[in-house]
């Protein structure tokens, strides 16, 4: 082995140390957002199953409509709410990104 491939091999030995040094950091660091990834996740599923099965919402909607109207009317109203202000928070999102668009644009 010639003394320029040595040092080639040397390198290359530290830099695969170092990288495997920065990943046992990155997991460690990672294991603190394990429990909402985990949250994340089964919110995701439920609404995967919710949307394969919509009959189940439908019918706890038409039950709680029938037992409860007022209080149907007040969810709706808070979800109505909800809604509006999710909208209001997309378009100001929106509109400062676009503004700062040009900073990020070469």
């Amino acid at each position: 082995m010639t003394p320029r491939q040595q040092l080639l091999w040397i390198r290359r030995q530290e830099l695969l140390q170092q990288s495997s040094e920065l990943r046992d950091r990155l997991q460690r660091h990672a294991e603190g957002l394990a429990p909402v990834l985990r949250g994340a996740d089964r919110a995701w599923s439920a609404g995967l199953w919710l949307r394969d099965h919509p009959l189940v919402p439908a019918a706890a909607l038409l039950l709680l409509a029938w037992r409860r109207p007022r209080r149907l009317l007040r969810w709706g109203r808070r979800g109505w709410s909800a809604w509006q202000l999710l909208q209001r928070l997309r378009a100001a999102w929106t509109e400062r990104a676009s503004e700062l668009g040009g900073l990020f644009r070469r």
